[in-house]
């Protein structure tokens, strides 16, 4: 039933029906009511699984060479952030788990130490400002949607660049994880 739900929430945007994505994962809508009572538990399911494969992804990343666990991680999520697009902008609210994204945050951390240690960031970049990456990333995605699908990849290259060689001056501190949760909703 999940990837149905993906499925019909990429194709048709946050306004499909419940009744639609039981007839695409060939189920009675009961069926599917039993299992999520509304929309809203659907989706939280669904941002639950995304947080899930993000985390794991992480994981993965540490496995890497040191340096390229983190350009890794954020091209992947960039992917699955594209693949996302119909149910996504519900990730980013209350719907996520606060244990998932603190998990997350910890792995992005390691990810970032093993990059500065390896010379491939800035010893300057913070947790923050990878997830302030990932902001961006999404905000493409969003706005670029279908006219350019693979905007978010040139727009990444660019910022990766840029953290691999921060300006001297920066023109404003880092933020801090507070302003991160309260953008964030977490």
């Amino acid at each position: 039933m999940l990837g149905a739900a993906t499925d019909a929430f990429a194709a048709h945007g946050r306004n499909v029906s419940l009744e639609e994505i039981a007839r695409l994962a060939g189920v009675a809508p009961a069926t599917l009511y039993r299992r999520f009572p509304s929309k809203e538990a659907l989706i939280g399911e669904l941002v639950s699984v995304f947080y899930g494969e993000l985390v794991g992804l992480a994981e993965e990343a540490l496995r890497l060479p040191p340096g390229e666990g983190l350009d890794r991680l954020l091209r992947t999520v960039g992917h699955r952030i594209a693949t996302a697009r119909g149910y996504l902008p519900f990730a980013w609210g209350e719907l996520a788990g606060p244990e998932q994204v603190g998990h997350l945050r910890a792995l992005t951390g390691r990810l970032l130490d093993d990059a500065k240690a390896a010379g491939a960031v800035d010893p300057r970049v913070t947790v923050s400002d990878v997830a302030t990456v990932v902001w961006a990333v999404r905000g493409v995605i969003e706005t670029a949607g279908d006219l350019a699908p693979d905007a978010w990849q040139r727009h990444l290259d660019f910022v990766s660049a840029g953290l691999r060689r921060a300006p001297e001056h920066l023109s404003a501190p880092p933020l801090a994880m507070e302003a991160v949760d309260r953008i964030t909703g977490s």
